[in-house]
């Protein structure tokens, strides 16, 4: 039994980067609101969100491990490229904020 090459399935490189997407709309909305529903103080709180924040960042992590694999296998360069480019989209601003929060 042989395995397939890397460019005979081009929907195993397009998922990662779904997955980039997905974390990368999810990480900041679900920071947004979760810091609108600690402050209210009305209702349960930002439980939700802040679980929605961390399935958010660790999707974008399992996002780069995918795509730096791919690479290492010899996938076309392209699409493992703007995976990892758009997965670290969520931890830079994360970044952001936590230095913007230090000079405050």
């Amino acid at each position: 039994m042989t395995t397939p090459s890397a460019t005979a399935q081009p929907a195993r490189g397009v998922i990662p980067l779904i997955a980039a997407i997905v974390a990368a709309v999810l990480v900041p909305v679900s920071f947004v609101l979760g810091v609108s529903a600690a402050l209210t103080g009305s209702g349960s709180g930002s439980v939700l969100f802040q679980v929605l924040f961390v399935v958010g960042l660790l999707l974008g992590l399992a996002a780069i491990i995918i795509a730096i694999v791919r690479l290492i296998r010899g996938a076309p360069k392209g699409l493992p490229i703007a995976t990892i480019i758009v997965a670290l989209l969520p931890f830079a601003g994360v970044l952001a904020l936590y230095l913007a929060n230090l000079t405050a």
